[in-house]
């Protein structure tokens, strides 16, 4: 659609910035030559540090001239071409990091750190890319460190992935102590935002131990993962919804096919508070949806009507876990 629209207006794309142009082609290449997008990506980014680097030299000189007007105006041009630099970068390494190879993603930012290295969109996604690698929590929390203090007074205006990514970090690298920390801090927010406005919903306590659960569940630690999921749910009435029942409900699956399997044990009294949870969930999920219906035909809605809710959903994984455990 996008190449449709540049074709159909080519008066405009001539006035359109040089930069630019070359920018949406290559991200309308991508759809269909990833490589030869990557490539096109690579010209341009190299054009723009030719000009970053000339730039930086033109402030070098500025200064040792003692030329504080001609600093700034060459200041804010560099800020200028560096907003210009960093979308490209990204849209380099989204095409490596959309096929998983993530260390080809922190080869290219590596490139960019003389640029990049106090852009807090550059250091967030660096973070990012270190936490995907499961081998670089330390040096992860190096970076995820720094975003979360300077928004530490305002914490919850902080991403929730950000500090469940950093709180996991902690757990990954025996820093127990600094995750509860983070953990409280968030909780003491989250209290005082609901005293002021009882009626929003804060999710980001609840997102923070989905992660943490989430993360155990996947290596293989059921019995904590699931009691991390059950109480990140806590008080239903506020963090049950779409997105958060979607992410709970994949390591109840976890644990049920992993059971049904025999390749795992739980522990009596484990098996009781995923059934209470699911009773919960049916209990006050019946307003809540599992996923966005399409536009569909009246005879298709009939026949998902009632099936697309959490009261469904849980009603139904209880059941399988009752006949996987033979209650």
């Amino acid at each position: 659609q996008a190449a449709d629209v540049m074709a159909e207006n080519t008066h405009l794309t001539f006035k359109m910035d040089p930069y630019l142009y070359e920018y949406l082609d290559a991200i309308i290449v991508q759809q269909s030559s990833p490589e030869e997008a990557f490539k096109r990506f690579e010209d341009i980014a190299n054009r723009h540090t030719l000009n970053l680097r000339k730039i930086t030299k033109q402030v070098q000189e500025c200064r040792q001239n003692n030329d504080e007007e001609s600093v700034k105006k060459a200041v804010n041009e560099y800020d200028e071409a560096l907003e210009k630099y960093i979308p490209v970068l990204m849209a380099q390494t989204k095409i490596y990091w959309d096929k998983s190879n993530y260390n080809m993603v922190e080869s290219i930012f590596r490139k960019s750190v003389e640029f990049c290295n106090e852009h807090d969109s550059w250091k967030l996604n660096v973070a990012h890319v270190l936490f995907m690698q499961e081998s670089k929590y330390k040096e992860a929390i190096g970076f995820y460190e720094p975003i979360v203090k300077k928004h530490y007074d305002n914490i919850l205006s902080v991403s929730a992935i950000v500090l469940a990514n950093l709180c996991v970090s902690y757990i990954m690298t025996s820093q127990n102590e600094e995750a509860e920390e983070l953990m409280r801090k968030i909780e003491k927010e989250e209290e005082q935002m609901s005293y002021e406005d009882p009626e929003r919903k804060i999710y980001h306590l609840c997102i923070v131990n989905l992660v943490i659960g989430t993360l155990y569940c996947a290596k293989g630690n059921f019995e904590f993962g699931i009691t991390r999921v059950i109480k990140s749910m806590e008080p239903y009435s506020k963090k049950l919804g779409m997105d958060t029942w979607h992410y709970a409900k994949r390591c109840f699956l976890g644990l049920i096919e992993n059971l049904a399997k025999h390749m795992i044990m739980v522990r009596d009294v484990v098996v009781q508070d995923c059934i209470q949870f699911l009773e919960h969930a049916e209990l006050y999920g019946k307003q809540v949806t599992c996923k966005i219906q399409p536009p569909l035909s009246s005879q298709v809605m009939h026949e998902l009507q009632g099936k697309n809710t959490v009261t469904y959903e849980a009603r139904l994984l209880k059941a399988l876990l009752i006949q996987v455990c033979d209650l």
